[in-house]
């Protein structure tokens, strides 16, 4: 099967480490309360305007970047799914605006995957319609953190499961298979009929 697979908050634990820089940077300029934590949209964090939020990201993104880790067992759970056949894809909205050149998304993002062991067959960078996407390119199985993008791919028919993190935890649809860790996301992959988190 080809699956297809997001980056960020899917095998990456990035909202987490992106809001410790959003603490830094609000201190650095108009010390705001805070006003929602559970959220990956950094703007509702501080009510930050659309230019304050993208300036955050232009000075900070990139130092995100370099201390994110995977997930716990993502080598060992990405590495058993190739043996067992399958093709990785990697689909994410990582852009190189946020990476401050041409090519830096793709580049960045391999070498990470380099450097931790992560195998793949594809890395599609700066992808703003994954349900194009996906269709257009045959994936099986997509997974995802977004609640938007995984009902976008699970509305077209395709197989969809969504990676638990703090912002989708209440989120329910009998069609998206929700799991907390990569092994669940394997045993749920191998058979069809596993279900995790789904109600």
């Amino acid at each position: 099967m080809k699956i297809g697979i997001d980056i960020d908050d899917t095998i990456t634990n990035t909202n987490f480490l992106l809001m410790k820089y959003a603490f830094k940077y609000n201190n650095e300029h108009d010390k705001r309360k805070l006003i929602k934590y559970n959220t990956n949209n950094f703007s509702e964090v501080f009510g930050w305007s659309y230019d304050e939020t993208n300036d955050f990201f232009r000075t900070y993104y990139l130092d995100a970047l370099k201390e994110i880790e995977p997930r716990y067992n993502t080598s060992e759970i990405l590495n058993n799914l190739k043996k067992d056949g399958h093709k990785i894809v990697f689909i994410t909205y990582r852009n190189d605006r946020e990476c401050n050149g041409k090519g830096e998304a793709y580049r960045i993002t391999s070498e990470w995957m380099k450097k931790y062991r992560i195998p793949y067959d594809e890395i599609n960078v700066d992808v703003s319609d994954k349900a194009k996407f996906c269709l257009d390119n045959k994936i099986d199985i997509f997974i995802d953190d977004s609640i938007r993008y995984c009902e976008e791919v699970s509305n077209l028919g395709i197989r969809t499961m969504m990676a638990m993190t703090s912002f989708n935890l209440d989120y329910s649809n009998a069609k998206i298979v929700k799991f907390y860790n990569l092994s669940e996301l394997y045993d749920c992959i191998n058979d069809a009929d596993y279900k995790v988190h789904s109600k």
